[in-house]
């Protein structure tokens, strides 16, 4: 059996919040959608998303449960069952998660 080797700088939490992530599409619309967030550290997200997004495409992130509200860089997409992707995010910006005790 073939085993990942994880780059993550930080362990991340397990949560299950809903996130708006906005963004511009390659023709320059603004496109909003309703992600899951699927687990979370001080500096990234991993989302659950109706939609493909590039790397490095820029959003805008939204979710009042988990005190996130800032902007974010794709660092990586991936096709999971059906029409949904797993996208994982990095914060930039000075956006920083603190977990709640």
């Amino acid at each position: 059996m073939e085993t990942r080797h994880d780059l993550r700088r930080q362990d991340r939490q397990a949560c299950n919040h809903n996130v708006t992530v906005m963004w511009r599409d390659p023709g320059g619309q603004e496109k909003f959608v309703q992600a899951k967030a699927l687990d979370i550290c001080a500096t990234g997200l991993r989302l659950q998303m109706p939609e493909a997004l590039s790397r490095q495409t820029y959003v805008a992130l939204n979710a009042t449960k988990l005190g996130l509200v800032g902007h974010a860089s794709v660092r990586h997409c991936t096709r999971i069952v059906g029409s949904k992707f797993t996208v994982g995010v990095e914060f930039t910006a000075g956006l920083h998660w603190t977990p709640k005790d």
